[in-house]
Formats: structure tokens, C-alpha cells, sequence
């Protein structure tokens, strides 16, 4: 077992708040990052989601130019690009650009989910050939325009500019075992999807740490994974800020794009008791409650699963609770409260 600190890392939608404007919700995401670099967490991701009417966060390369302008010192990244709704090229130019303008800070996290809806995926990738296969020989594409190419590859010739000899922290993102033993054979960082995957996540990282083998990215493996945070020293407050994240899942998971829910719908939302039985499967491995409750989660999560690190994906409804939730697992952190496998909690 390790005693190397824990990795913090935060994962950010851009959420569009109950009567904010996308601008008002853009700006929120890049406050977020710049909060999150003052409380020394080591990276900052922006996830890539469409036609969800409450999360801002559908072109993470332009948002995170944008983070990385008022940030200096936090890596920033992708959590994820979604791969096949965008052609391997593209990805490298923008993630090139990135990488040029803010050097060794940036990291490209990417997934093979669409991030979306099945018609929303075909109109970005143009065709309805939705095809879980192709996604190696994408992936592969994606690392040559960046580190260079096998000469039978037919792109071989093609240069991404910026993008080649420019190469970002590569991570696969997942929430399932294939996504695991692809990043472990191909010897990078992986990330797992808990906050919204919570079955699978002890699985799959011993997959990734099965398959792992070393490459000309890392000699070893390196595991994070997303925890959902909603804390606060009052019960009442976290019912509340945590009401309107799963009034809104419940509406996807019915085939609704919904808009933002307001405070006020959700304290006057009943609840059916298929609905809150849902909601406590979705939340018991989330760490939901007071700063010892949270601290307990996380432990608890990182001891069974094995992960070097956490990213917090804030939930929150208003962003101020967001931000508390930065603040507490940062405290926590400092604190010595917050530890690797095998170690004692202080």
C-alpha cells in the first residue's frame, strides 16, 4: 500500500442554475477552477455533454481556453471529450492549441460514450454508425496525430499543427471494465465514472490494474474516481441543494431534456417511494452530508477501490454549495483526514 498523498482533482458540467444565463454558467465553471486552484487541488476537468438544457459544458476545448487564461498553475483538462462524436484530427488540433498555449498543464481525458442522446449523437457525428469497435482504431488515431504514426496507417502522412510533438497527459475515462483493460494495455491514467457508476467501480479498477502494463506514458498505473459532493453542517441543506440534481436525473432517466430546477420546485417536489428508493441507491456511495460524513465516504471508497485520488464533481444547486464542497474536501485533505490505502486516518 501507498502513502503518497491522495490526488484531488474536480469535475465541473459548467450546471446552468435555476434563472442563469449560459454566460452566468460559464463563467460560474471558470470562478469554480480558479476557486479549485487556490485550494491546491492538482487538476481541473470540464465534461462533455449536449443538448442538456442545465449543463453548459458542450465544448470542453473552447471553455477550458477560457479556464486556463484565468488559472496559472491547475492542470486542465478534458473529463472527457467524448471520441466518436468528433474526428481524431480535430481533437488533436484543439487539444495542440491547448497544449501551446498553456504547455504541460494540459491533460486530454477521453471516453466512447456519446454524452448525449442517440439522434443528438448521430447530428454531431453525422452518421447513425454508432459502432463500440471503431473506438481502439480512433484512440490509436488520436495518440499518433500527437506522438507520431505506424507508416501503414493511411493518416501517417497527415500532421496535426498545433498537435504533433505537443503531447498532452492522455487519461480514458470510463464507467465499465472494457474502458479499464483498454487503458491499462495501453499503459495510461485511468478515471472511473463512480459519481453516476457507482456498481462497477471496485471491478473495474482491478481490471485496470490487472491489464496495466508500462508504456512511454507511465511505468505505473494511476486510478482515479469521480465521487459526488453535496456537504454541509445541516441535514436540511444538503436535502435541498441535493433536490434539484435528482428531481432533473429522474426527468432524463423518464426521456425529458429538462430545464434547471428551481429551490422552490424542489421543496414543494413529492417524491414516490420508487422515486426515493432511486435516489438513495444513487447517493449511498456518494459522499452526501457533514464534513465527517464526507471524509468517512471517501475514505471508505478509496480503501475499496484502491484509487490513487478522487475527482469531486460538486452537486450542488447553487454555486456557492459547490464551492463549499471544494472548501470541505480540501480542509479535510490538509487536515490529514483524508488518506491513501493502509494508511492510518489521522
Amino acid at each position: 500500500m501507498s502513502d503518497a498523498p491522495l490526488h484531488l482533482s474536480v469535475l465541473d458540467l459548467a450546471t446552468r442554475e435555476y434563472g442563469q444565463s449560459n454566460t452566468e454558467a460559464l463563467q460560474g465553471s471558470i470562478d469554480m477552477a480558479v476557486r479549485a486552484e487556490q485550494l491546491g487541488y492538482e487538476r481541473f476537468w470540464v465534461a462533455e455533454h449536449h443538448g442538456m438544457p442545465g449543463i453548459t459544458s458542450s465544448a470542453p476545448a473552447v471553455l477550458l481556453s477560457a479556464v486556463g487564461a484565468a488559472t496559472s498553475t491547475i492542470r486542465i483538462g478534458s473529463g472527457g471529450v467524448m471520441l466518436p462524436n468528433h474526428a481524431p484530427l480535430v481533437i488533436a488540433e484543439q487539444f495542440g492549441t491547448l497544449r501551446a498555449l498553456y504547455g504541460d498543464r494540459v491533460d486530454l481525458g477521453i471516453g466512447r460514450a456519446p454524452g448525449t442522446d442517440g439522434a443528438t449523437a448521430m447530428a454531431l457525428r453525422r452518421t447513425d454508425r454508432l459502432d463500440v469497435d471503431d473506438f481502439p482504431q480512433q484512440l490509436a488515431d488520436l495518440v499518433g496525430f500527437f506522438t507520431g504514426m505506424e507508416e501503414s496507417n493511411p493518416l501517417a502522412r497527415i500532421r496535426a499543427v498545433p498537435g504533433y510533438g505537443d503531447v498532452p497527459e492522455f487519461w480514458l475515462l470510463g464507467s465499465s471494465g472494457y474502458s479499464a483493460q483498454v487503458a491499462g494495455a495501453l499503459g495510461i491514467p485511468f478515471a472511473f465514472a463512480h459519481h453516476f457508476a457507482s456498481d462497477n467501480t471496485e471491478a473495474a479498477l482491478a481490471l485496470y490494474h490487472q491489464a496495466f502494463r508500462p508504456s512511454r506514458f507511465r511505468s505505473e498505473p494511476l486510478a482515479l474516481i469521480g465521487v459526488q459532493v453535496v456537504t454541509d453542517e445541516d441535514p436540511a441543506v444538503v436535502d435541498e441543494q441535493s433536490a434539484p440534481g435528482m428531481i432533473s436525473f429522474i426527468r432524463m432517466r423518464q426521456g425529458a431534456k429538462p430545464e434547471p430546477v428551481s429551490t422552490e420546485e424542489a421543496r414543494a417536489y413529492e417524491f414516490s417511494d420508487l422515486e426515493r428508493r432511486f435516489i438513495a441507491a444513487r447517493t449511498e456511495r456518494q459522499a452526501y452530508g457533514s464534513r465527517d460524513q464526507v471524509a468517512a465516504k471517501i475514505n471508505e471508497l478509496v480503501e475499496s477501490t484502491g484509487a490513487d485520488g478522487v475527482i469531486v464533481a460538486p452537486g450542488a444547486a447553487q454555486a456557492r454549495y459547490r464551492h463549499q464542497a471544494l472548501e470541505v474536501v480540501a480542509g479535510l485533505h490538509a487536515e490529514g483526514r483524508l488518506v491513501r490505502p493502509g494508511v492510518a486516518v489521522a
